[in-house]
């Protein structure tokens, strides 16, 4: 491992880092006892009441429209858990890139990523209601793969079957799981003995499972995309929907991370290790990921109309009918050409209330994105019919999260105080 590692510091980083260490207010930087418990305590209530309200309301209207509105409520809870596994998984995988770069300056980045992905166990749970529906009393009902009437006769079907089948989609989507949790625990747990030792080969050994583990990240998420996302409509595919679903996860993480990280600075947490400066690259990196995330959906896009076969072009003409097709622009000029065109301004990027507000924005903008990928999947139920079960069942899930992120947050440092690479955070400054 230590040959794949850095050399060890010499002599004057390592008194760099030393007087690094002097310079910390640990005050500003260790939770003190309560931090955030009411915060916590008050979205974990109203998240869960919120999924209380999606069963209740999925549960109930007359015979006629029952099935429809369980299709429903299941549909506004999926895309509840997506948007939660997105901000895990968008937060695993920026912690292993910021570990690949040695991204020294981003060691307060990297805490609050590292804090945020080892709740990887919640999207777990929170999967598992739909696992148990889907493929029991609920069948078919949102996976129309999973209902065996359904498929019957479907030449398609029957070449896809062997890898869509509910055995196999369960222990996939397990699988996943496993590997998320050992990797975000295996590197959270790295990063808090470091604040305890100060154990700088820590850092080498962490480096080293992100190396391996980057790859495996990327194929697991691309697949879970497929399998949770993709396949609500067995007929089309893409190519390019793993990327797609990682751009959003990472537009999304880094807009969580702008508003968490901000709102800590003005409250004058984190003191020298998140500045102006840290915060100005926070912003350029929502900026390269917002036009990332536009660069593959207008690829995906331009590709499926130019080729214009029609089991990839069903997609998007599913999504023109039924009132969606708003939609489509909203995305393009909300989660793209507006935010683009404030993140230019240097101004923007540099004051925590502007970059705060975009991040939010982003945020509001990643839940219409999955609304549009997820809702047209609800046969008879037009876009805005009974709109309290999308946004309880899109809230429930995120307010739980949030609550137990916020909860996490305050029973470790706020940044790595033993990182090899403190000075680093120290004297970052911004020339760009």
């Amino acid at each position: 491992m230590s040959q794949l590692a850095a050399s060890p510091p010499d002599q004057h980083d390592q008194a760099a880092h030393v007087r690094a260490r002097r310079q910390l207010d640990l005050g500003q930087l260790i939770p003190q006892a309560g931090f955030g418990r009411t915060l916590a305590g008050l979205l974990i209530v109203v998240g869960i009441a919120a999924i209380a309200g999606v069963v209740v309301m999925g549960l109930s209207g007359s015979a006629e429209a029952a099935k429809a509105t369980k299709t429903h409520a299941l549909a506004g809870y999926h895309m509840g858990f997506l948007y939660v596994l997105s901000l895990a998984l968008g937060c695993l995988g920026l912690q292993m890139i910021l570990q690949q770069f040695n991204a020294g300056w981003a060691a307060t980045v990297r805490r609050q990523a590292e804090t945020i992905a080892s709740l990887v166990w919640v999207p777990f749970l929170l999967w598992i209601p739909i696992a148990v529906l889907e493929t029991g009393v609920f069948k078919g009902y949102l996976f129309k793969w999973m209902d065996p009437v359904y498929t019957a006769g479907d030449p398609l079907f029957e070449i896809k079957k062997a890898f869509l089948n509910p055995t196999f989609w369960n222990i996939r989507g397990v699988s996943y799981f496993i590997l998320w949790i050992c990797l975000a625990t295996a590197l959270y747990r790295l990063s808090r003995k470091q604040d305890q030792t100060g154990d700088r080969w820590l850092t080498a050994k962490a480096r080293w499972i992100s190396s391996w583990g980057l790859l495996l990240f990327a194929l697991s998420t691309a697949f879970a995309s497929f399998d949770w996302l993709m396949t609500l409509d067995y007929h089309w595919f893409s190519t390019m929907f793993g990327v797609y679903f990682f751009a959003g996860s990472m537009v999304t993480t880094i807009a969580l991370l702008c508003v968490i990280l901000t709102t800590l600075r003005l409250s004058g947490r984190l003191g020298p290790t998140f500045t102006q400066e840290h915060q100005h690259d926070l912003g350029k990196l929502l900026k390269a990921f917002t036009v990332f995330w536009a660069y593959i959906t207008f690829c995906q896009y331009f590709l499926i109309w130019y080729a214009n076969i029609p089991e990839e072009t069903a997609f998007y003409n599913l999504r023109n009918d039924g009132g969606y097709g708003p939609l489509f622009w909203v995305l393009a000029f909300g989660h793209f050409l507006v935010p683009f065109l404030v993140l230019l301004f240097r101004g923007v990027k540099r004051n925590a209330n502007a970059l705060r507000l975009v991040a939010l924005w982003m945020l509001i903008m990643h839940a219409v994105d999955l609304y549009y990928m997820v809702r047209p999947q609800v046969k008879n139920v037009k876009v805005g019919d009974n709109l309290l079960i999308d946004i309880l069942g899109l809230l429930g899930p995120v307010l739980l999260f949030l609550g137990l992120v916020v909860w996490k947050m305050a029973r470790a440092p706020l940044t790595p105080i033993k990182d090899p690479r403190l000075h680093e955070v120290l004297e970052h400054k911004n020339y760009v």
